[in-house]
């Protein structure tokens, strides 16, 4: 039998687990355990015991180990260590499905929890001392090919959670970008693709920009658009092409992977449609207003303007969208000078800092203004003469200036 030698085995707080449960009734499984062999990050540890979940809370329990009832109900409890989660599930068997969520039952057979898994990849267990188990004959097989296929029949598969679609993309972008699709996968996820509209929007979007993390996503966003599930995801975002550009922009420029920039780059920058992408996908009040600002800005940009230019415009428009707009010319730009200056642009946004205009509505109320319309539009006219000077003009300069408003 195959044997594991990672970071797993010389964790602490995995080794107090194990020592809490009975021997050999619990194993690591799933992201941890194959990331182990593909050698990646791993990011989760997650665990599977043979244990029912009470039992397995009286272990923890016994064994002085703190513990959350994190989804007790679908048979998982979250360990947690020095501040590290691990979450630990009873083996289970799937009763019946609807295509989101799963009636299950316990059981003590490894292999049977195995077939209730999605990947060949996924359904790998290891000891502590590294042994691996492999209970579907696949999964090591397809770690060393990169080959990433559903447990069993595809369709089934997919039936039990349509989420598998997309994690079957995601999976594909992060870890085998160049790898050959699974035919059976590829024709159930192309035929299953009208079970992603039964999904909650939060599941969908927490996969796509999961998805358009990965280092060089635009291949598989591209096998995406021919099977129609783009475009069943994201009519108004799906642009493979743009995908591409941006990617080839932050690898040229060393620029992290950013899956809103990311985003833009496969929409049109219209803001109707925009918006209504982001209340669909129930974005967060942070990413919404990231991605409609630089949808409704209609700031003039010019890369080859002056600098005091420059500044007026990403003082007007704001310092992420100037940078978010240069930054997609200079992907789409086929000029190498062109795109170079539009990331100077770029440059100058993310390095500025907005300076802060001197001043306020007391100051005119001090000099006899009264507080109402009239307040607003002087100070207005007072911000875009500041702005003029190219942000020289001081209070005083500016408070001799209200005299000549009238």
């Amino acid at each position: 039998m195959a044997t594991l030698t990672t970071e797993l085995q010389g964790d602490a707080g995995a080794e107090a687990i194990f020592a809490a449960f009975p021997d050999d009734s619990i194993r690591f499984v799933g992201g941890c355990v194959r990331n182990a062999l593909l050698g990646e990050p791993i990011k989760d540890i997650d665990l599977a015991t043979q244990l029912e979940p009470q039992a397995a809370m009286d272990a923890l329990k016994a064994a002085g180990i703190r513990y959350v009832e994190t989804g007790v109900e679908h048979g998982t409890v979250t360990a947690i260590l020095d501040g590290q989660p691990y979450e630990i599930t009873s083996l289970r068997r799937d009763v019946a499905t609807d295509g989101r969520r799963a009636v299950v039952a316990y059981t003590t057979d490894w292999s049977e929890d195995a077939q209730r898994r999605d990947f060949t990849v996924n359904a790998l267990y290891t000891d502590l001392d590294g042994t691996i188990y492999d209970p579907t004959g696949q999964g090591l097989e397809d770690i060393k090919t990169q080959h990433f296929r559903f447990i069993g029949e595809a369709k089934d598969r997919i039936a039990e959670d349509y989420l598998r679609i997309l994690r079957y993309f995601r999976f594909m972008a992060w870890y085998a970008p160049d790898a050959k699709f699974d035919p059976a996968a590829l024709k159930a996820c192309r035929e299953g693709k009208g079970g992603l509209k039964s999904l909650s929007a939060e599941r969908v979007w927490s996969e796509i920009k999961n998805l358009l993390c990965a280092p060089r996503p635009h291949r598989v966003v591209n096998v995406m658009l021919q099977q129609d599930i783009l475009e069943t995801l994201l009519p108004e975002a799906s642009n493979a092409e743009g995908l591409s550009l941006i990617t080839k922009l932050e690898s040229r420029e060393a620029i992290k992977p950013d899956p809103y920039l990311r985003l833009m780059a496969m929409a049109a920058r219209q803001p109707l449609p925009i918006a209504l992408l982001a209340k669909r996908l129930k974005m967060s009040k942070k990413e919404s207003t990231r991605l409609r600002q630089w949808a409704d800005d209609g700031t003039p940009l010019n890369p080859d303007a002056s600098d005091r230019e420059k500044r007026q415009a990403i003082y007007k428009a704001g310092k992420q969208v100037v940078i978010d707009r240069a930054r997609l010319r200079a992907a789409g730009e086929p000029d190498p000078v062109m795109s170079s200056r539009w990331m100077s642009l770029a440059d100058l946004a993310m390095g500025w800092t907005q300076p802060e205009f001197p001043i306020s509505g007391k100051d005119l109320q001090a000099a006899g203004v009264a507080p109402g319309e009239d307040m607003g539009r002087k100070l207005k006219a007072l911000e875009a003469l500041w702005v003029r000077s190219g942000f020289t003009a001081d209070k005083p300069k500016l408070m001799m200036a209200l005299q000549l408003l009238g």
